[in-house]
C-alpha cells in the first residue's frame, strides 16, 4: 500500500510492504530550506501508542562519544536524508507517520513545517499472492541488542531468536505442508537442497495422516569421476537427512544425466481431490542457513493454471527425463520469448536468449529498476548497465565481484553495494557477528529482479534461478514472472501489492549493507572518512539538490 500526502510544502510518500514502510521526502524550494533535517514520529493505531522513531547518528556537539550501539530520538537527532525506512512494522498494522522539518539550535531542535500520512501494511498472504521474507541480517545492530552475540543465542532452534532471524519465512513453509490435512490433499515438491529438519518431520506427518507426498530432492554427485577430492557434499547430506526422518519411500532422486547441473528448484504444488490449487516457490532451501541465515524470500501463488504449469513441470522431473528431453519438452511447452509465461523453466537450449529477453526487460524500465545477484552478475547485465539511463538503477550482491566481473560505473545513477558486516567497532557502531550458518553465500541469496515498482505497470521476477549461463542452459531452476495483466492473479492491484512488499523488503537489505560497506575502504566510492556525525547546519542538503541523490529523492517522494 503506498499513500502520498502534501502539507506546507513538504511531500511524505509512505510505501508499506509487510514488515517494512519506506518513507520518502522532498521539500519545496528546497534550496531555500533551512533546517537540520527531518523528525518521524510513528503512530500505531492498534496499539494506540506513538513515539518518534530512533537512528544512530548524533550531532557531536551535543553527543561527544555515544555509547556503542546507543540509538537516539530523530526529535532530537533528525534524519539527514530524505528517505528513511521503517523496520519494526508489524503485517495488517495502520501507521500514522508525522515528518517534520526540524530547525536549529541543534541543542534544542525546534519543530517546523509537517505532514501527517497514514498506510495500513500488507497481510503476509491475502489469498492470491503469500510473500515472506526473512531477516537475513543476523550481523546488525538490531540483534545486538536483542540478543547479543550470535553465537550465544542461536542454541535453540525454538528460542524467540531463532523466530526473529526467520520472521515468519520459515513458519509459512511449515504452514503450507500444513495446509494439506488429510488423503484429499497431494504434496508433489523438488528441491535443491534438503536438510532443514522440521521441514523434512512436517513432510514426514503430512506423508502419515495420509497426504499423498510426492518429493523430487538432488541426488548428483557432481565431482569427476576418481577425483581426489569430494567437494559436492549436497547429495550426501540430503540422503542423510531424508533417511534420518525416514522420508526416502517419497522421494525421487534426481540424478538423470546433466553433466556438472544442480537440481536447483525449491517449489512446492499443493493439490486437492486431483487438482493443483497452488505453488511455494522462491529462492529458499529447505536448510538451517535457508531460514536463518542469508536473506531469502518465500513466494506463494494461489492460481490453478500456475499450480498446474508447475506441476507438468515438476513430472518431467520426476520421471527421470534427461536433459536433452527436457530441453526440448519445456522448448515445446514453455514457449518463449514473449509474452513469458508466469513461469519459466529451465533447462534451456545453449543460445537460448532467455537471458537476454530477462536483460531487455530491465532494460525496458522507465522509473527504477532493482535486481538482486547472489553469485555476480552475467554479463549480459553488466553490458546494459554500462549504457548511461536518467533513472535510478541499483545492484545488490552478495560479494564483491572479481575485476574481470566489474560492473561498469559510468553512469552514476547505478548504484552497487554487496554483503557486509561490522567486523570491528565502527564509532558507536558495535562490532556485528553472522551465525555462521552460511559459509558459500553468507550474506545475499535472493534472485529477484524489480522494475518499475513504483509504476503502474510493474514487472518482477524471482524464483530459484540466478540468471546465470548455468541457470538457464543446465540447471533445472523456475522463475515466476509477474506483469500486469487482465486475469486476477496479476491485476493492477495485484501488481502493486506484491511490488510494495519486494520494494520495501530490497530497500530494507540495500540500505543495511551500503553502510556497512563505509566500512570498507575497498568499496570504491563508497568509503567515508572523518567523522559520521550530523551536520549542525543546512550544509547536508547541498547533496541532494541534483545527480542522482536527486532523482532518488523525487523517485521515493513520488514528486519526479
Amino acid at each position: 500500500m503506498r499513500r502520498q500526502e502534501t502539507r506546507d510544502g513538504v511531500t511524505v510518500q509512505a510505501i508499506a510492504g509487510t514488515h517494512a514502510v519506506l518513507l520518502g521526502f522532498d521539500v519545496e524550494d528546497l534550496e531555500r530550506v533551512d533546517a537540520i533535517g527531518f523528525a518521524i514520529r510513528r503512530k500505531d493505531h492498534l496499539e494506540d501508542e506513538q513515539y518518534y522513531l530512533r537512528g544512530m547518528k548524533v550531532f557531536r556537539s551535543v553527543v561527544p562519544s555515544p555509547a556503542p550501539g546507543q540509538n537516539f530520538s530523530t526529535r532530537s537527532h533528525p534524519i539527514q536524508g530524505f528517505q528513511w525506512g521503517d523496520y519494526s512494522a508489524k503485517p495488517g498494522r495502520t501507521y500514522t507517520y508525522r515528518v517534520a522539518l526540524l530547525h536549529a539550535p541543534v541543542s534544542r531542535p525546534r519543530l517546523g513545517a509537517h505532514v501527517d500520512v497514514t498506510v495500513t501494511t500488507e497481510l503476509e498472504d491475502d489469498g492470491e499472492h503469500g510473500v515472506w521474507f526473512n531477516r537475513g541480517v543476523a550481523g546488525s545492530q538490531a540483534w545486538n541488542a536483542k540478543y547479543g552475540p550470535p553465537s550465544v543465542e542461536l542454541k535453540d532452534p525454538d528460542s524467540s531468536a531463532w523466530a526473529w532471524l526467520s520472521r515468519g519465512l520459515g513458519e509459512a513453509f511449515l504452514a503450507t505442508i500444513a495446509s494439506a490435512t488429510d488423503a484429499t490433499w497431494a504434496l508433489h515438491g523438488a528441491f535443491y537442497e534438503f536438510t532443514w529438519t522440521k521441514a523434512l518431520e512436517a513432510f514426514a506427518l503430512a506423508a502419515a495422516r495420509g497426504v499423498d507426498v510426492n518429493l523430487v530432492v538432488h541426488g548428483r554427485d557432481r565431482d569427476p569421476d576418481g577425483a581426489d577430492a569430494d567437494n559436492d557434499e549436497t547429495a550426501a547430506r540430503n540422503h542423510a537427512a531424508a533417511t534420518a526422518v525416514g522420508l526416502d519411500p517419497v522421494i525421487t532422486w534426481r540424478v538423470a544425466k546433466n553433466k556438472s547441473s544442480l537440481q536447483h528448484n525449491k517449489f512446492l504444488v499443493l493439490s486437492r481431490n486431483g487438482e493443483p490449487v497452488a505453488v511455494w516457490t522462491g529462492s529458499t532451501n529447505l536448510t538451517q542457513g535457508a531460514i536463518y541465515g542469508h536473506s531469502n524470500v518465500g513466494h506463494l501463488v494461489h492460481d490453478r493454471a500456475v499450480a498446474a504449469a508447475f506441476l507438468e513441470y515438476w513430472g518431467r522431473l520426476h520421471d527421470s527425463t534427461t536433459t536433452a528431453q527436457l530441453r526440448t519438452w519445456l522448448e515445446q511447452n514453455n514457449t518463449l520469448p514473449m509474452p513469458l509465461p508466469i513461469g519459466v523453466f529451465s533447462p534451456r537450449r545453449t543460445g537460448s536468449d532467455l537471458l537476454t529477453v530477462y536483460a531487455d526487460l530491465f532494460d525496458s524500465a522507465t522509473s527504477s529498476v532493482h535486481l538482486t545477484g547472489a553469485f555476480g552478475l552475467n554479463a549480459v547485465f553488466r553490458g546494459r548497465l554500462g549504457i548511461p539511463r536518467g533513472y535510478p538503477r541499483t545492484v545488490l550482491l552478495d560479494k564483491q565481484p572479481p575485476y574481470k566481473r566489474e560492473i561498469p560505473r559510468d553512469d552514476e545513477n547505478v548504484r552497487i553495494v554487496w554483503g557486509a558486516h561490522l567486523t570491528s567497532q565502527l564509532e558507536h557502531w558495535a562490532a556485528e557477528r553472522l551465525t555462521g550458518f552460511n559459509g558459500h553465500v553468507p550474506y545475499i541469496h535472493l534472485k529477484t529482479i524489480l522494475i518499475d515498482p513504483l509504476t503502474e505497470t510493474p514487472t518482477l521476477l524471482t524464483g530459484s534461478a540466478n540468471y546465470s549461463d548455468a541457470s538457464t542452459e543446465d540447471n533445472e531452476e523456475n522463475t515466476l514472472v509477474l506483469q500486469t495483466t487482465p486475469n486476477g492473479i496479476t491485476s493492477a492491484a495485484a501488481m502493486q501489492r506484491i511490488s510494495d512488499i519486494y520494494l520495501t523488503e530490497y530497500h530494507r537489505l540495500f540500505m543495511h549493507h551500503v553502510f556497512r560497506a563505509f566500512g570498507q575502504p575497498s568499496t570504491p566510492g563508497l568509503a567515508a572518512s572523518g567523522d559520521r556525525g550530523l551536520k549542525e547546519d543546512r550544509s547536508w542538503i547541498t547533496l541532494y539538490l541534483d545527480g542522482w541523490r536527486a532523482r532518488q529523492r523525487h523517485l521515493f517522494a513520488g514528486t519526479g
